[in-house]
């Protein structure tokens, strides 16, 4: 874990000591979670492919079921 200063005005530091005590939590747990909330978390390996496989199919067919071949994908035409 690393240490960072954040600077903030006295009003909204009030506000987010009391919210943090509201739940349970420390200052510094409280803003660490709320980081996270806006950046995200890093995804696992497994949630990585998982997305992938779920997005939109990749139409590689032709009309007529096939696939293209090497000389069709790399022409240079």
């Amino acid at each position: 874990m690393k240490n960072v200063t954040v600077t903030m005005s006295e009003a909204l530091l009030q506000r987010a000591r009391v919210a943090a005590a509201r739940d349970g939590k420390s200052l510094s747990k409280f803003v660490a979670e709320a980081v996270e909330q806006r950046v995200g978390r890093p995804m696992t390996q497994l949630e990585a492919i998982e997305r992938f496989l779920a997005g939109p199919p990749l139409h590689l067919l032709d009309e007529n079921g096939k696939a293209p071949t090497r000389d069709q994908l790399y022409d240079d035409e």
